[in-house]
């Protein structure tokens, strides 16, 4: 193993903001422990000596305390927006929070950037917020941690699950019907959010702090489809849904054997995702603006590469 300067620990190195983490962090001189419900996916992008591989084992805390060890800070990504017999909202935005907040000061470890989700700590009626709210409740109280939360609005980028499933969408639907178009949206690039995330790994500044994350236009969900179906040069009726009608739909998808949307996240959808000026995070950057990325990329599709991908082909790896 390279000796390195500080080591970091990704709970969630496989997902989506994840593996954009991995690849700003992995040219640097760190020591990188990546841990993950789906390791076999991580092993597969990478065999840098400079990088551990874990499992997370819910039901065995004290290994996952044992592989903490020497860790100076603790990134948790992990979230899901659709629960399961096997995944609960509560068990990975409530319960595990704080079994990581233990876990850490038994270890010694006291840095830790937890990521939220905009909306949460409000009087939302969704499961997902009110859990996520728990957890984040849950460490800002940790006197022996710091804590740094972080709330992002809608995550776009190569493998955004949000942009690229309203691309098919629109590609193979000719007439949509559209839930709650008015809800408000701040779309961030996913490559901002990591770099906020790094700069703050070491800034005490950001100690004991939740800041919110967006980019730098607020669209409504119409907004965001209109974007989408002129960066593919199509033609497409809108045919927007009061709210009845959105619940009465996100209902009969809810149903589908795939889960694509649900109740639960169509009353996410009730609160406005933007940001609060009174947590916005100080940093500043050239955010990378939704209808430019999509301009750029009109000849993408979900299956595009990522950043990590061509680094790795970069490196030869």
């Amino acid at each position: 193993m390279i000796n390195s300067k500080e080591t970091i620990a990704i709970f969630g190195a496989s997902g989506f903001l994840g593996s954009s983490l991995l690849a700003q962090l992995s040219i640097s001189n760190y020591h990188l422990k990546l841990f993950s419900r789906n390791k076999e996916k991580i092993k597969i992008l990478t065999v840098d000596p400079q990088i551990e591989i874990f499992d997370i084992d819910f039901n065995n805390l004290e290994q996952v305390k044992k592989d903490l060890k020497k860790t100076d800070v603790v990134i948790n990504l992990l979230g899901i927006l659709h629960q399961s017999k096997k995944e609960s909202f509560d068990k990975i935005h409530h319960i595990w929070p704080s079994s990581l907040a233990k876990i850490m000061k038994e270890a010694g470890i006291k840095r830790l950037i937890h990521l939220g989700a905009l909306g949460s700590g409000s009087n939302a009626q969704s499961l997902y917020l009110k859990s996520k709210t728990l957890g984040e409740s849950q460490l800002i109280k940790q006197k022996n941690l710091d804590v740094t939360i972080l709330r992002p609005s809608i995550i776009f980028g190569a493998k955004d699950n949000f942009i690229n499933m309203f691309k098919l969408l629109v590609k193979w639907a000719p007439i949509i019907l559209l839930l709650s178009p008015q809800s408000k949206f701040q779309p961030i690039y996913i490559e901002d959010v990591s770099k906020i995330l790094i700069k703050s790994m070491f800034d005490k500044k950001t100690y004991g702090k939740v800041y919110d994350l967006g980019g730098s236009d607020i669209y409504s969900l119409k907004d965001i489809i209109c974007l989408v179906i002129k960066s593919e040069k199509l033609y497409r009726l809108i045919i927007p849904l009061n709210k009845s009608l959105s619940y009465l739909f996100a209902f009969i998808i809810e149903m589908m054997p795939i889960k694509i949307l649900t109740r639960d996240n169509w009353k996410s959808m009730q609160i406005d995702n933007v940001v609060n000026s009174e947590h916005t995070i100080p940093y500043r950057y050239n955010f990378e603006r939704l209808e430019h990325y999509l301009d750029k990329n009109k000849k993408n599709n979900p299956l595009m590469r990522s950043k990590y991908d061509f680094y790795r082909s970069k490196s030869g790896r």
